[in-house]
């Protein structure tokens, strides 16, 4: 009988979906002769429709007030304020959460979202179905309390400084393991030529490519940020991912012939990886996702916004170990472009991103994955 696999997440922001994915692709390529069954729950959605209500708080809160969400981060990352959270949310999500792990009857459960790993260990006590839980942290460096689970059977973390945080919160130090963060395994592969890949795109070949990005959502001030660059009479072109939003897209192509460089506008598109590939440096927000995505296309990054709380330490990360700078003036960023056109300081960088890039990591935690079924 083919082994099952469990994952279990939220769409709290697009990382914990994109890791669960990556995961399972990972395991597919490794086990292909003979691949176990794996499913993905979104565990509010399917167990709890008060608490999907909250979920879906998540990213307006996010977009409108960053600032309450990082208060909201700190004030509940207390071990007695989080118990009192947890007791609070149990009632509406334990049972139906014991149902669906009798339904499903899985072998392993990974959990890669921060609030489900103590409420699964008591709902498959309460299904009598117990089998070994693995929780892989998506927050790469900093990382809240709520993911600390000491009954989990091994937690993955992406850094060491992420390690001790787990251990200071009661982690087993043995059961915790640096593995780095899963990316898409498709951002692990070679990409054709980079010329080729420009020409394919409509770019010039040898012109120094700057991609822009700002999540699924488009967020960020891009379009603000796209007419600075503009004025700054930069020897760039430019390529934006809009993501799902249409109306930056739009806007972006009305001033496409307007602006002082070429540019290339797309919206929501699988082809990021050979976009990057076409690129060679990379402007985005903090998110976990972005940053190993533009480090494993060995991509310097210039970050220009990040969440109060868990997307701070990811700013420091990428200033610690030199594979990019912070410019959160908009107005400044054309002279941060300038920097990563030094030949000498672009090689330097290129130099910090080999020191620290772990792009295999989702295999390797795919294997240890495999191991546990």
């Amino acid at each position: 009988m083919k082994k099952k696999i469990l994952y279990l997440f939220s769409d709290t922001g697009g990382g914990h979906r994109s890791a669960a994915t990556a995961l399972i692709k990972a395991v597919e390529e490794l086990k292909r002769s003979d691949p176990p069954i794996q499913e993905m729950v979104d565990v509010f959605a399917e167990c709890s429709g008060f608490l999907n209500i909250f979920a879906k708080l998540y990213a307006p809160v996010i977009k409108y007030s960053p600032k309450m969400w990082g208060m909201l981060y700190y004030w509940f990352n207390d071990m007695k304020k989080m118990q009192q959270m947890e007791k609070m949310a149990r009632p509406f999500l334990e049972k139906e959460l014991s149902k669906l792990i009798v339904r499903r009857k899985p072998d392993l459960i990974v959990s890669v979202h921060p609030l489900l790993n103590h409420i699964t260990i008591s709902a498959m006590e309460m299904a009598g179905h117990v089998v070994p839980l693995i929780t892989v942290i998506t927050d790469p460096v900093s990382l809240h309390r709520t993911w600390v689970c000491p009954d989990s059977d091994l937690l993955i973390v992406a850094t060491e400084e992420a390690k001790n945080t787990c251990v200071r919160y009661g982690a087993d130090p043995k059961k915790t393991k640096v593995m780095g963060l899963p990316i898409d395994p498709k951002f692990t592969r070679a990409s054709r030529n980079k010329k080729a890949l420009r020409k394919d795109m409509g770019l010039k070949e040898n012109v120094f490519t700057v991609l822009m990005m700002g999540g699924g959502e488009g967020g960020g001030n891009m379009y603000k940020i796209v007419n600075q660059l503009s004025k700054d009479d930069l020897n760039i072109q430019l390529v934006v991912i809009a993501g799902r939003n249409e109306k930056l897209k739009k806007d972006l192509e009305k001033i496409k012939e307007k602006v002082s460089f070429p540019m290339k506008v797309f919206g929501f598109t699988n082809e990021v990886p050979d976009i990057m590939s076409a690129s060679d440096l990379v402007i985005t927000k903090a998110g976990p996702g972005s940053i190993a995505e533009s480090l494993a296309k060995e991509l310097p990054v210039i970050i220009t916004s990040w969440l109060p709380g868990q997307e701070e330490g990811n700013v420091k990360y990428v200033v610690d170990s030199g594979v990019g700078i912070v410019c959160k003036d908009y107005r400044q960023i054309g002279k941060a472009v300038r920097q990563f056109q030094d030949p000498a300081r672009y090689k330097q960088i290129k130099k910090n991103i080999n020191k620290t890039n772990n792009p295999k990591a989702v295999y390797n935690i795919a294997k240890k994955i495999i191991e546990k079924i």
